[in-house]
């Protein structure tokens, strides 16, 4: 499992699949997911407002080549209310989102932290908790592990927090097999234009 930390913004990088966590209390979305419901025009917006996503958890909703920015796949993943986010639910979060990646056959992946920045809990806290409950959820399916390729977008000042928080996890879990790079993005230019969704 290779782990990159990377200033740029979500809504830039050229991966197969992005995924969003987002709040049953927020409205319009915020935070990561907010941005990235602009570039689509407020899609994300349109689905919450006409009752088709709630953002309860463990809700799920994968689109298909969103226009506008360039991963091949969005994954919406409901995380309930952020005012009663835990710990707990983090890792549950990050477990099923394990689940649904192997289920779709997705390996190479961008997911930023929900609520970075907001909310009570801490954030080294959260990535730990996270990435903990992606690679237990990845159990079942140990082989599928060595070729994640999981893309961490953060802002420079949250940069310190992500990387304490990376160390935890890769203590918690064992070093083996868990690679942490910080490196350039690459734009391979991916989208095509076309969008579906899928409830999962």
């Amino acid at each position: 499992m290779k782990i990159k930390i990377s200033h740029t913004s979500p809504d830039a990088l050229s991966h197969d699949t992005l995924i969003l966590g987002f709040f049953s209390d927020e409205r319009p979305p915020k935070g990561y997911c907010g941005l990235v419901d602009w570039r689509l025009n407020g899609m994300i917006s349109t689905e919450i407002a006409q009752g088709r996503i709630s953002g309860d958890f463990p809700e799920k909703l994968l689109y298909a080549f969103p226009e506008r920015i360039r991963i091949s796949r969005l994954l919406l993943f409901g995380l309930g209310s952020l005012s009663a986010l835990t710990y707990d639910r983090l890792y549950n979060a990050g477990y099923q989102m394990a689940q649904t990646v192997s289920g779709i056959r997705a390996a190479d992946l961008v997911l930023p932290v929900p609520a970075a920045g907001r909310g009570a809990l801490k954030l080294s806290g959260m990535v730990e908790a996270m990435l903990t409950g992606l690679f237990d959820g990845f159990a079942c399916k140990p082989e599928e592990l060595p070729a994640i390729r999981l893309e961490i977008p953060v802002r420079e000042d949250h940069a310190d927090e992500v990387r304490a928080g990376l160390g935890r996890f890769r203590d918690h879990v064992g070093a083996a097999g868990i690679e942490i790079l910080e490196l350039e993005d690459k734009d391979d230019g991916r989208n095509d234009g076309r969008t579906e969704a899928t409830r999962l």
